[in-house]
């Protein structure tokens, strides 16, 4: 019987070291930009924790580089703690086209909106610390791909708490119905947004069965009520939905989102949160939500809220999957 480091070594070592999903492509003729949004901190240190980890790693991917973390919170403490540096990513990553010594096709960015801003989780606050994104380059610029990453509720009753739901499309409803000062983007509202991300990205990484063995390997099972097959769920009809301008008691804000989602068409739901969709608005660019799932649709309190053990290993299993999948999303775009 093999143990899990050597489950581990054949279930990924096809995907890692002889990844064919980039080998048939041309080489773009620009370097990619692809940039990695997390929203809160907490998250951002789950992906950084899987992306900077030497047994995590893959060969088409270089080492994390010009590397700004940890990041620490403006608080008070003696000795001081590191303080935050804003408009500066928290790593770079290269991108290969199929190993290390092949060409870089891409470079991720991995950004978190808390390290940019103290935003209050206020949306419109968010929207202008995410301006320092664009203002990177020199010139400022725009990325050629975007993900949006962080933690999310999972409608239902059963559990998926610890499993990566990836998705395209957004739905964002307000959940405050225009009170003053709630942020919104005008023509997008209460409607299915789709993204410029090809299907055959969906496709490909769900045909790939050594891909997701792979990926449900390196997974860490978190706390409370953890699904019983950790796992990447991924469709190209997932929808993510962002409740913004949300007011307590959550729950019932996040359910009526869901049934407004239902009614413009949406069939499969797998992303319940906030920032996604505030994410999505920033660049009209492919686009995909990859969210941790640490808890079931109003459970936040008594399955996620503030406990290590539940959010961190959620995170990071998401990290992982986005380590595995980077490489078809940056081939689907660059077609």
């Amino acid at each position: 019987m093999l143990n899990r480091r050597a489950f581990l070594m054949s279930a990924g070592a096809t995907l890692i070291n002889a990844p064919t999903v980039l080998r048939a492509q041309t080489t773009p003729s620009k370097k990619l930009r692809i940039v990695v949004i997390a929203n809160r901190n907490h998250e951002a240190d789950g992906l950084m924790a899987a992306l900077c980890n030497q047994m995590a790693h893959s060969l088409v991917l270089s080492a994390p580089y010009n590397v700004d973390w940890p990041r620490w919170a403006r608080v008070q403490s003696d000795p001081p703690a590191p303080t935050r540096d804003p408009g500066v990513s928290r790593c770079l990553i290269d991108v290969f086209a199929s190993h290390e010594t092949a060409p870089t096709i891409a470079t991720m960015e991995i950004w978190c909106i808390d390290d940019l801003a103290v935003t209050g989780g206020k949306s419109d606050k968010k929207v202008t610390a995410m301006q320092q994104i664009t203002n990177y380059t020199n010139p400022a610029s725009a990325p050629d791909g975007v993900i949006a990453f962080g933690t999310a509720a999972y409608p239902g009753l059963v559990s998926n708490n610890g499993c990566a739901t990836i998705g395209g499309t957004i739905f964002i409803h307000d959940a405050s119905n225009g009170a003053p000062g709630s942020w919104s983007w005008p023509g997008y509202m209460d409607s299915l947004i789709p993204s410029k991300t090809p299907v055959s990205f969906f496709s490909n990484v769900s045909a790939d069965q050594k891909t997701l063995v792979a990926i449900s390997s390196e997974m860490i099972a978190p706390q409370n009520r953890p699904a019983s097959v950790l796992q990447l769920i991924i469709a190209a009809d997932a929808v993510g939905i962002s409740s913004v301008n949300e007011p307590p008691p959550y729950c019932d804000a996040d359910a009526n989102s869901i049934m407004k989602a239902k009614q413009a068409g949406a069939t499969n739901i797998t992303s319940v949160e906030t920032t996604h969709g505030v994410i999505r608005s920033m660049w009209d660019k492919p686009f995909i939500y990859v969210t941790a799932i640490p808890n079931r649709l109003c459970h936040f309190p008594d399955e996620a809220q503030s406990i290590y053990a539940q959010e961190f290993p959620s995170s990071h299993n998401t990290g992982i999957a986005l380590k595995y999948v980077i490489p078809y999303f940056v081939s689907a775009i660059a077609q």
